[in-house]
């Protein structure tokens, strides 16, 4: 709908959403020539970060596969147990990047094959859109199954949270092996935005990222909390104004509200939401704006469920919790990943029974 619109941005260079599509057909189109006539087939990326990897994954996407990121950072054993885990059908990767132990197609997106064409398949909402593999701290790391209604319904439901449009710009701050980057790249692309990839230098320091910020006239921000205490600290060295934040939207570890009261004095615009969720869950669960009331009572708060979502809290036993007595933080509704990639077992102990709504 915005062909002309800048749709990424990295390090100076700006690429337009007609030329961000051109690519990513010509990546769906090898995907497909690569596994001919496999439906909805587990793709691997590895890939540095850069507008490659974005236009890999929808390109993917739009072949009617799936992805699974890997860093190619990581150690070669656990980029070697996540391959043959996953039983991926092709790799896609760049040959600069170091080369893996892989028996099966690699495309490589430098060398891609000129005059393949994009055949569009028909893609359901129940298909797979990704996996992502979780850091196994309880184990060997497990891949976590979501299907493109899970994301869709993030974004999209009859009762949205956030009022994002074509003219906000986010970062994609986060590796795309984590969950968070999911909501960074759609956030920004499914409304026509304008998406910052930071350089991981960039992302590493405060200074450079505040910078980056003001250049851009970034409006929708995601963090980490440890993460934004730095940028505050930064932001308050420098005492400079020119940010155009819309919202700053925290996730990923517990958030402590009084260390945010000079920067929401200081930016009463700014939007400031606490949201907690898992990679099961797709990203997020809950949402609570954080306000002077919650800034005063320096209390963690992560809110009510978002919708689509339900919460209940179960005693040993699985049933409803009265007021008051611990239990389990239970999720319910249309944001449950598919389970565990290749753990039917483990997929049946995590992923159980909802208690009152039957077939949930």
């Amino acid at each position: 709908l915005v062909p002309d619109h800048i749709a990424l941005v990295w390090q100076g260079t700006e690429i337009s959403y007609s030329v961000l599509n051109e690519r990513a057909n010509a990546i769906a189109a090898a995907v497909q020539a690569a596994v001919p006539g496999v439906r909805n087939p587990i793709v691997t990326v590895l890939l540095d970060r850069g507008p490659e990897m974005v236009m890999a994954l929808l390109g993917i996407l739009k072949a009617g596969a799936a992805y699974l990121p890997i860093d190619p950072e990581y150690p070669a054993d656990r980029i070697r147990y996540m391959l043959e885990d996953s039983g991926t059908a092709l790799l896609v990767t760049h040959t600069e990047i170091a080369p893996v132990a892989f028996a099966g197609e690699t495309v490589y997106v430098d060398q891609m094959e000129e005059g393949l064409c994009w055949q569009p398949v028909p893609v359901r909402s129940d298909d797979l859109a990704y996996i992502i593999y979780t850091s196994g701290s309880t184990g060997m790391p497990k891949g976590v199954m979501i299907e493109h209604r899970n994301v869709v319904r993030l974004l999209f439901n009859d009762r949205d949270l956030f009022d994002f449009t074509q003219r906000d710009v986010w970062t994609l701050f986060h590796s795309y092996c984590f969950d968070f980057s999911v909501w960074e790249m759609y956030g920004a692309l499914l409304f026509g935005g304008k998406l910052v990839i930071v350089p991981k230098a960039v992302a590493q320091s405060a200074r450079e990222f505040l910078e980056l910020l003001r250049e851009q006239r970034v409006t929708v921000l995601n963090q980490t909390p440890g993460s934004f205490y730095n940028i505050m600290a930064e932001e308050r060295e420098q005492s400079m104004a020119g940010l155009q934040l819309r919202y700053v939207i925290f996730g990923g570890e517990a958030l402590k509200p009084g260390k945010l009261r000079d920067w929401y004095r200081k930016y009463p615009e700014c939007r400031l939401i606490n949201m907690y969720g898992i990679t099961e869950t797709t990203v997020h669960v809950t949402y609570k704006e954080i306000t002077d009331v919650e800034i005063a009572q320096q209390a963690s708060n992560i809110g009510r469920p978002i919708p689509t979502l339900s919460l209940l809290v179960l005693d040993r036993d699985g049933h409803l919790a009265p007021q008051g007595v611990a239990g389990e933080l239970c999720v319910g509704g249309a944001g449950l990943a598919r389970g565990y990639l290749n753990r039917p077992e483990l997929t049946a102990q995590r992923f159980i029974d909802h208690p009152y709504h039957k077939g949930e």
